[in-house]
């Protein structure tokens, strides 16, 4: 059920709107070069500002031209209808359908008038992936590999998800939640991880929603390996490559490269990122020390907090903690 509050908000008319509403055509305000790009990529700074999930509203009274992401987009028919065309094969959404695209993928919105609302939630490519499904670390249905898929070098990403969301109140519920939070004021930290939770929520109701899907990630060892990632998500602090090997019957060095091959990174890398999203999740949501925080991801000393947090963004905890604190 809409809430008011929400539907005054997306019905509201924008600065976009109102320029495409007087000029009767579109309006390029990312000034997208369309002359030198028939099918340029939207620009993701733009978008992730203020966190990883991103809300926005697809501006009416025009077109939107073909374009492409460097991100997961999905597209939710909140009233109305739209007409889109994905990879040039025509799709029609209604209210409560929603559309998961792959990054990457071609597509193009016919005209939408008043009350066709479409909303966009937006996944980023180096977003914290992995948070996202510690609620259900076995839910590793098509949606959250397809998801999972995006930092993938290694694997095809034009894939594309249709559910159908009508007539089913909780996963209504939850993408309105997202929606309306996503669309609230100044974000904090708290917000973010709500969205993050809400979300991995979302994505466990519609496993039973879908009712179109092209999916081919052309990588067969990803698959293979999906296990196995999900086993070092869940036991980050305590495992070694030696340990995980042992459990999954691998010689060390062969699943490494297993997991290299399958994913772009091996096993220390998937290792440190997954220590990484935990360590910021407890420098954004804790009072905790480095040191505590070291310990509770599997460090024996400070040190290799530092050094973690040196190599893979360029700064030390203390000054993540004091710019994410400011937010």
């Amino acid at each position: 059920m809409f809430s008011q509050r929400l539907d005054c908000i997306l019905h509201e008319h924008n600065d976009v709107e109102r320029q495409q509403l007087s000029t009767v055509s579109n309006f390029n305000y990312m000034n997208l070069d369309f002359s030198n790009d028939a099918v340029p990529q939207m620009p993701e700074w733009i978008f992730f500002k203020d966190g990883s999930i991103a809300v926005t509203k697809n501006n009416r009274f025009s077109y939107v031209p073909e374009h492409t992401h460097s991100f997961i987009e999905m597209n939710y028919m909140y009233s109305g209808r739209c007409t889109q065309y994905i990879n040039n094969e025509l799709v029609e959404l209604h209210q409560g359908s929603l559309v998961m695209l792959d990054k990457a993928v071609p597509h193009r919105i016919s005209y939408t008038d008043e009350d066709d609302i479409l909303v966009n939630i937006l996944v980023q490519e180096n977003a914290d992936i992995a948070s996202m499904f510690t609620m259900a670390p076995e839910s590793l249905n098509v949606i959250s590999q397809l998801i999972a898929n995006v930092g993938n070098a290694s694997t095809l990403h034009d894939n594309l998800i249709v559910f159908d969301l009508q007539g089913h109140a909780v996963p209504t519920n939850l993408i309105e939640v997202l929606i309306e939070q996503g669309l609230a004021g100044r974000p904090t930290v708290g917000r973010n991880r709500a969205m993050e939770l809400v979300l991995s929520a979302l994505v466990i109701e519609l496993k039973a929603l879908i009712s179109k899907s092209v999916i081919d990630f052309g990588n067969i060892q990803a698959e293979q390996v999906a296990p196995i990632i999900s086993y070092i998500n869940r036991h980050y602090a305590t495992v070694s490559l030696v340990s995980v090997a042992d459990r999954f019957g691998y010689n060390p060095n062969y699943l490494s490269n297993k997991l290299k091959k399958a994913t772009g990174e091996g096993f220390q890398e998937l290792l440190d990122r997954r220590r990484l999203i935990e360590a910021q999740k407890m420098m954004n949501g804790t009072d905790c020390s480095n040191q505590e925080i070291s310990e509770a991801i599997g460090y024996r000393n400070v040190t290799s907090l530092f050094r973690l947090f040196n190599k893979y963004l360029g700064a030390t905890p203390d000054d993540y903690r004091s710019k994410n604190r400011q937010l």
